[in-house]
């Protein structure tokens, strides 16, 4: 279609031809636009790249108590340094040491962070703040606080994770309080994060917030105490033990149970209404139980419930003074036939290594 012949065109068509036109420049222009950032981003990994492969025997070989000139470390290559930095600290599971304090100051390191903490993208934010944590600069906790309410849960995290590195008894009473409100926080990331810390800093707030928390998140909280300090979760599991009012409470507590002298907390609630507490029970009871307590799992190998029977023969065979010669006598023993299915049920399974 030529221009004169354009012209003496309805306006309908007029409009399709430069709609046309123009979605052809528009999809020009996109492509080379995607080709510039293609080509950009790869020469930044490239760069990347490069620096990691310098920094990382520098970084690694660097000898305790040998102060080796270190070169200069370039605004492109940054990105990488804090890449091999940051591997360099995870076989020491958060800790660091002073050769490593060391390189990250005289490279300058801390003020090379900052920047990437406000005007980076989101990798970026993330591996700032988590090599923030492990320079544990004081002046870098209100800069990291700021990202322990991220939207994103990675980054919230590390955030967390970098407070406790940097100031525990600080970072702790910014990180209890979220735990209950953060439902997004995976429960292994936070037991990780609580067990790299000292007990003292944690468990005082941990047993402040189980207390104080709504009855549903209680046995969360109880949780991560018990991992942290079994000590100072011991008075609250036998008071819920003793009350017995709250089954998700009292499942709780005989799954963290961890000393013998609470046993008798635990052994009424072989006896209890609900089948699953009488099983948990059970359970507890084979890993915790005492010379005398085999009595009252073997009653529990006639209970109505499959589950209960199963895992009060498991709980038996658990027993370190309870081998397959007693079982056997203990199976010979019963009048009831789900008794002695129970036992050779078991027995079967170990013989054949299914059971831990």
């Amino acid at each position: 279609m030529t221009l004169g012949t354009l012209d003496d065109a309805a306006p309908i068509v007029q409009f399709a031809f430069w709609l046309g036109v123009a979605v052809m420049i528009m999809t020009v222009l996109m492509l080379a636009v995607t080709l510039v950032m293609r080509r950009s981003a790869l020469r930044r990994l490239r760069i990347n790249e490069l620096a990691v492969a310098r920094w990382r025997p520098l970084v690694q070989a660097q000898p305790v108590g040998v102060s080796t000139a270190l070169p200069e470390l370039t605004v492109q290559e940054t990105s990488g340094f804090i890449r091999v930095w940051n591997e360099a600290h995870e076989p020491l599971r958060g800790a660091s040491t002073s050769n490593l304090a060391r390189i990250a100051r005289e490279v300058g390191l801390e003020a090379r962070l900052y920047p990437l903490l406000h005007s980076g993208g989101f990798h970026d934010r993330v591996v700032a703040v988590v090599a923030l944590g492990h320079i544990r600069s004081n002046s870098s906790f209100t800069h990291v606080a700021g990202f322990l309410d991220d939207r994103s849960p990675i980054m919230s995290l590390c955030a967390a994770r970098a407070l406790m590195q940097i100031d525990p008894q600080r970072g702790v009473l910014q990180l209890v309080p979220r735990i209950v409100q953060r439902a997004d926080w995976s429960q292994g990331s936070i037991a990780a994060i609580l067990q790299e810390c000292p007990e003292a800093d944690v468990a005082a707030a941990l047993t402040e917030a189980t207390m104080q928390v709504d009855s549903a998140d209680r046995p969360r909280m109880l949780r991560f105490l018990a991992s942290v300090s079994p000590a100072a979760a011991a008075p609250i599991i036998r008071a819920q033990l003793a009350a017995a009012d709250d089954e998700d409470m009292i499942s709780t507590c005989l799954q963290v149970i961890t000393n013998q002298a609470d046993l008798d907390c635990v052994r009424p609630l072989l006896a209890h209404p609900r089948w699953h507490l009488r099983m948990q029970a059970a359970v507890t009871m084979g890993r915790l139980g005492v010379p005398g307590d085999e009595q009252k799992l073997i009653e529990l190998l006639t209970d109505r419930q499959w589950w209960v029977r199963y895992r009060a023969a498991r709980a038996l065979v658990g027993l370190g003074f309870v081998g397959d010669e007693r079982m056997r006598a203990i199976q010979e023993a019963q009048t009831d036939a789900y008794a002695r299915d129970i036992i050779e049920h078991v027995l079967a399974e170990r013989a054949i290594g299914n059971l831990a």
